[in-house]
């Protein structure tokens, strides 16, 4: 992808306007989704049927994505390529909130609807600038920081990996005798590797680039497993005790955190589920140490009910995030098909903060979980809250970010497609969140280079079609249909 972008830069002018033609012609093709309600009299007021609102922030946020994502590094949240000027704002067209440096809870976003739209290319930039150019310089941070190895990602960094300025403090690193960052908002968060390592392996898992699998995924994941396990050290049970630690911004005094505790969980898991000619024995043999050592995903009981928490001892809440569902998504532990799903939907039943503005998940987790008018519900909330001074119908915010809000769009798009395809493993459930009175037809991907075509009309599957067809075996249709 790299070499087929630099030789594109390199043709003359009307070679390069037609390969432009051409990649954009190509991908309208490669993905979409069209939601239309049940029965709906086509010459009907759009701009009050929910489903047409739905469907169109989907397509121009995927157009804004891809307008943004074929730059040489990703997306950046706070306004993307689209800034414009601001009242009272310093830079005038250039401002952004939250300055000019990557958030990765906010970064990682955009990229999460990725595999299943087939924007493989869209991806390359993240990958570049976070694992080949960054990998390196956070190994050798954290030898220099703690004296081992393995590799942590900060969460806020400038592009070429060190923390931010204000975030770190002022006071050299020879003078410290604490070397991480001085700011607690994210001081012990550290979920940021373990997800770029998730969406990696997503990422070979949907293309089957081996080449990326072996060079890459696998090299940053094994380096995030190794910090993980010689940070911290093992209690009288022989069990990890994640301490000092915090469940992202909102918990900062915390024990076996969520985010961190689910990430690695999934990834060894899935590390160890790889084909072993691919592997080292001393990378399994690792992995698997690491597993055994890990405590189980903490709980917490409320009016006698069991559900997910966001850590094992949690306090002193400074933000509004619920980190206890990070189980569910990212990492994709907890769904309407897994065992002990009940533990997920109290979580969210009893989530501290509820919105579906901005970044926040709250539209995600309940697609998958299965709970179907909800997540429509906020689905269509989202989707129609737009910046009131802009034009443009997918100009969201500025929520907690800024105009256009990246974060806000992505989240339709990923809850969009866990409403009518989520994978599994080799499983993919087909329609699993899909309101009965809602038609739509989708081209989505799964993973092992699977694309499935459907239309759901009135009540029924009109049409599917899968390639390669021998994947359809592993297509299961919701019974709820």
């Amino acid at each position: 992808i790299e070499q087929a972008m630099t030789e594109a830069r390199q043709l003359p002018f009307e070679q390069r306007r037609q390969a432009h033609e051409r990649w954009w012609r190509e991908f309208w093709d490669r993905s979409w989704i069209h939601v239309t309600t049940a029965g709906a009299d086509r010459s009907a007021d759009e701009e009050n049927d929910d489903a047409f609102v739905v469907s169109r922030g989907y397509a121009l946020q995927r157009f804004i994505n891809a307008c943004a994502g074929r730059g040489e590094y990703p997306i950046k949240f706070n306004g993307s390529i689209f800034t414009v000027d601001w009242p009272d704002m310093p830079g005038g067209p250039d401002y952004r909130r939250w300055g000019p440096g990557y958030w990765w809870q906010n970064t990682r976003l955009p990229y999460y609807g990725m595999c299943a739209a087939g924007d493989f290319d869209l991806m390359a930039p993240l990958f570049r600038m976070y694992i080949d150019e960054l990998l390196p310089f956070c190994m050798e941070r954290t030898r220099r920081y703690f004296e081992h190895e393995g590799a942590y990602y900060p969460e806020c960094i400038y592009f070429w990996g060190a923390v931010f300025s204000e975030s770190y403090g002022w006071t050299p690193f020879e003078e410290r005798q604490d070397p991480l960052q001085v700011s607690g908002y994210h001081k012990w968060e550290w979920v940021g590797g373990l997800e770029l390592a998730f969406l990696a392996l997503d990422y070979s898992e949907y293309t089957q680039d081996e080449t990326f699998l072996t060079k890459k995924a696998i090299p940053l994941a094994n380096a995030v497993m190794t910090f993980f396990d010689k940070y911290y050290k093992t209690g009288p049970d022989g069990k990890l005790v994640m301490h000092p630690s915090q469940a992202v911004e909102t918990w900062w005094k915390c024990t076996n955190p969520m985010p961190e505790l689910a990430g690695l969980h999934v990834v060894t898991a899935r590390l160890l589920a790889l084909p072993e000619q691919l592997t080292t024995a001393k990378q399994r043999s690792a992995w698997a140490a690491l597993r055994q050592k890990l405590p189980d995903l903490p709980t917490r009981v409320v009016n006698g009910v069991r559900m997910l928490a966001p850590a094992e001892k949690f306090e002193d809440k400074r933000n509004i995030e619920n980190p206890e569902l990070y189980a569910v998504f990212p990492f994709r532990l907890f769904a309407f098909d897994k065992p002990h799903v009940d533990l997920a939907v109290q979580a969210l039943n009893h989530r501290w903060d509820k919105g579906n503005s901005g970044w926040r998940q709250d539209d995600v987790f309940m697609a998958y979980l299965g709970l179907t008018e909800e997540a429509r519900e906020y689905l269509v909330g989202r989707a129609r809250s737009k910046h009131e001074a802009s034009r443009f119908p997918a100009f969201w915010g500025p929520n907690y970010d800024w105009v256009p809000d990246q974060d806000h769009g992505s989240i339709l798009i990923k809850t969009l497609q866990a409403m009518v395809l989520q994978s599994d493993g080799n499983t993919i459930h087909l329609l699993p969140a899909w309101p009965k009175d809602w038609n739509v037809s989708f081209k989505l991907h799964a993973p092992r280079q699977t694309v499935l075509e459907c239309e759901y009309q009135d009540g029924k599957i009109t049409r599917l079609e899968v390639t390669p067809s021998e994947r359809a075996i592993d297509v299961v249709k919701s019974s709820r249909l």
